[in-house]
């Protein structure tokens, strides 16, 4: 199977914040922005391996900057590991406040996603080509954490079922 570059894949979505997405105090809900960075991991996933493909995981979410009604939230996301049904995608979310000129990183994730077959059985993907060195350091922080996923399941822990490959 040919393998696809990091850019192959690399996706940004945008958004303006809307106050049905925020509560009373006027910030976002942060489920509406999950929702919005599982979207973004999806298509990246589809776009690498051109299958479908489903949420498995999320990990190290991170909330650093509340998002406001009438941000304008932009959502990048890129592979930075594979193996072979599963996919890690780096989400970052970064919300702007137009009128002010000012814009800031509010979240990041990794979400798992992995690729389904016309049954809904694990589906083999292509390699991942990484060239430049932060695709490289983003590889080998996957690897670390898909390899962990591995060692808690042969220790017994199943919470990691998706690693199963």
């Amino acid at each position: 199977m040919e393998g696809r570059d990091v850019a192959h894949s690399t996706v940004t979505l945008a958004q303006m914040i809307w106050p049905d997405m925020a509560g009373r105090a006027g910030f976002a809900h942060g489920g509406e922005i999950m929702k919005l960075m599982d979207g973004a991991a999806g298509v990246a996933a589809v776009k690498h391996c051109h299958r479908d493909s489903v949420t498995a995981r999320v990990e190290g979410i991170n909330f650093y900057q509340p998002i406001r009604v009438y941000d304008f939230v932009t959502i990048n996301s890129c592979l930075t590991f594979v193996g072979r049904s599963s996919m890690e995608v780096l989400v970052e979310v970064w919300a702007e406040n137009i009128a002010r000129e000012t814009k800031v990183r509010a979240l990041t994730a990794y979400f798992i996603m992995v690729a389904v077959d016309e049954t809904g059985r694990p589906a083999e993907v292509p390699p991942l080509i990484v060239t430049t060195d932060r695709e490289k350091a983003l590889w080998e922080q996957g690897k670390r954490r898909y390899q962990a996923c591995k060692s808690d399941i042969l220790a017994g822990d199943d919470s990691y079922k998706v690693c199963r490959e």
